[in-house]
């Protein structure tokens, strides 16, 4: 195992991780899928985690369902509250190899997220097209983009509805450069 520069030496550390991934990825994630993420970020692991997610669930910062065999949890709105505030005490650079590491998690169309899509016509004769996508905690994106002709606006408009995650990420890798986002 490599030794990895920053490491999560406290019940504290992990639970801010747990909810820092959670929080990111924006739905509920299996028990599997869960210890996955961490042990790819950490190299390790330990019941220390499942510890930290009982801890969380009794404080209600998570929330717990169980599906047949399956342990599903997401972030509570008292753990997103609480955790914004401590994700900074997270190492900058392991906060961003975490979140390259989820995001194949990432998912608008998994967060129940609402999408909106419209064309309107400039004064200049072009078209802009403007898609939104939302969640229950207020909007997630919001971008134009003005093309010359009506049907390319459409073309557009029809691509972000039968697939905004595509575009989302599209979006997310245009604006942070990052190739982890179209992967």
């Amino acid at each position: 195992m490599k030794k990895k520069e920053f490491e999560l030496t406290t019940t504290t550390d992990m639970k801010v991780f747990l909810l820092f991934l959670l929080d990111n990825i924006g739905y509920p994630l299996e028990h599997a899928t869960i210890m996955d993420i961490v042990q790819e970020n950490t190299d390790e692991i330990s019941l220390d985690y499942d510890e930290c997610l009982r801890q969380l669930v009794a404080s209600e910062h998570m929330l717990y369902d169980e599906v047949g065999d399956e342990r599903y949890y997401m972030i509570s709105d008292k753990g997103r509250l609480v955790a914004a505030q401590l994700y900074d005490s997270l190492d900058k650079g392991f906060r961003e190899r975490s979140m390259r590491l989820a995001i194949k998690h990432i998912s608008l169309s998994k967060t129940g997220a609402g999408i909106k899509a419209y064309i309107t016509e400039t004064e200049s004769k072009r078209y802009r097209v403007t898609l939104e996508a939302f969640d229950r905690y207020g909007e997630v994106m919001s971008t134009s983009v003005t093309v010359n002709s009506k049907s390319e606006a459409e073309t557009i408009k029809r691509n972000y509805e039968a697939k905004p995650d595509g575009v989302y990420r599209g979006v997310l890798f245009s604006v942070t450069g990052k190739l982890e986002y179209i992967s």
